[in-house]
């Protein structure tokens, strides 16, 4: 009898935390520890519980935590100049961030904007879009077209470019409809093909959506070379997809935005994750791992055609955020490529990415509920299945990656959940990611916890 009772005390503790809280939380009816403090891939909570992050909170903190490194070049910068407001002057951290960026995209990139995040450098990069077409004379080319299950951003015009259902219904009054096409999702091909077979049918889409739009209306098509959150890790693994994306998108004067928010600066083993599909897109995103963790920070990228055009025609492009280009972003910017040029953690990604798609795939053998692992350098999805042999995914009420993450935290390890990858009504998937700093110890512990977890949920 005084165990009940202890423990109602401890829960109407909780809850009268809870109430008091002035956090408006993503999920207000969970009990969210209090991070203190983190070292590496480790974060601390206010009880002195150690977790691992397995998706780098998630796929931004590509450095870990606790770099002393990071906060004396914030403490330095803030010493000269704080802030610079984009329209009056540029400062030399931002000229140097912006030369570092073209230098790693092996010149794809021929200037950059920074901006606060990835929706703030997707919604720019449409912007952009838009007057390079204006200073050519095509005034009528404003529709950019995206893929469906695709995310690119919480705004709203971000959400219609994208195709994430489940994120999309809540605000589906605000969206605006430009077309979309089916994912090169081998695993679940929308055309039932394998892609030893297929003809690149998912790509092809891409002209008939074009000529259903309208050519003389269609600015930009816009992907992600690897998925994110919507179809973790996805790829397409038939060679030659995004060559056959360029050559549609040229015939018809389209631009080719490459959306690496999640996927860029060395997340998936290279500098840019376009840098493996041998493509050269004509405006890039870029976010999360761009400032390795330790400041909000995101750009848009654009090759020569973009803006020698803009340049010899309005020569404007007035668009932008209070934040952007300030120079406490850019010296972080700089500080995060020189520090992953300084200890090869490019190539470091590479060796890890081998070995943890290699662990994951062994999780995958053993457990039943894995159909699908897929994914480069250290940014991998994990699709879990009622049955492996149909790809049958759970019910949608199951919520079945979700459980699988708090088994995770109870475990003391974060990881990131996805769902509605299969046509966005179903499907379950987690996203690994941890920070590039990672050692084959530490992936061997995050797959343990996978399995423990997984294997929790199971039974």
């Amino acid at each position: 009898m005084q165990l009940a009772i202890r423990l109602s005390d401890v829960e109407r503790i909780e809850r009268d935390i809870m109430e008091t809280e002035h956090i408006f939380h993503a999920d207000m009816k969970r009990n969210s520890p209090t991070i203190v403090s983190g070292s590496g891939i480790y974060m601390y909570d206010d009880k002195g519980n150690k977790f691992i992050d397995a998706s780098s909170g998630p796929i931004l903190a590509s450095l870990g935590y606790g770099l002393d490194e990071m906060g004396e070049v914030l403490k330095k910068q803030c010493g000269e100049i704080n802030f610079a407001y984009r329209t009056y002057a540029v400062t030399p951290a931002y000229k140097k961030a912006c030369k570092y960026i073209s230098e790693i995209s092996g010149g794809v990139i021929d200037k950059t904007i920074l901006t606060s995040g990835g929706t703030e450098a997707v919604e720019l990069a449409a912007k952009i879009a838009r007057i390079y077409h204006l200073d050519k004379g095509d005034a009528g080319k404003y529709k950019v077209i995206g893929r469906w299950i695709s995310y690119h951003g919480i705004s709203n015009s971000a959400l219609s470019w994208g195709g994430h259902l489940e994120r999309r219904k809540s605000y589906k009054p605000y969206m605006q409809e430009t077309g979309h096409i089916p994912p090169p999702y081998c695993y679940r091909c929308w055309f039932g093909k394998e892609p030893a077979s297929c003809l690149l049918e998912c790509a092809k889409a891409l002209e008939q959506e074009i000529l259903t739009q309208g050519p003389e209306e269609v600015s930009a098509f816009i992907a992600e070379p690897v998925s994110g959150n919507a179809l973790c890790g996805n790829y397409p693994k038939k060679e030659g997809y995004y060559k056959l994306i360029r050559e549609i998108c040229d015939k018809y004067d389209v631009l080719f935005i490459m959306d690496e928010v999640m996927s860029g600066i060395g997340r998936t083993g290279f500098w840019f994750a376009f840098q493996q599909f041998e493509v050269k897109p004509d405006i890039v995103t870029m976010g999360k791992a761009l400032g390795g963790g330790y400041f909000p920070v995101g750009g848009v990228g654009c090759g020569k055609k973009i803006t020698e055009t803009i340049e010899n025609g309005s020569a404007m492009f007035p668009a932008g955020y209070s934040w952007a280009g300030n120079p406490l972003a850019a010296a972080v910017v700089v500080k995060t490529i020189e520090y992953k040029k300084e200890h090869n953690l490019i190539e470091h990604v590479k060796e890890m990415g081998d070995y943890l798609g290699a662990k994951l795939d062994g999780l995958m053998e053993k457990h039943p509920t894995i159909g699908n692992v897929i994914g480069k350098g250290l940014f991998y999805g994990i699709e879990l299945v009622k049955d492996k042999q149909t790809k049958e995914p759970f019910p949608r009420g199951a919520n079945y990656a979700a459980r699988v993450v708090d088994e995770c935290e109870k475990n003391f390890m974060f990881v990131q959940s996805g769902t509605g990858n299969v046509k966005g009504t179903a499907g379950d998937m987690l996203l690994v990611g941890p920070a590039f700093i990672v050692t084959k110890q530490q992936i061997d512990d995050i797959v343990n916890i996978l399995d423990i977890s997984i294997g929790g949920v199971s039974k």
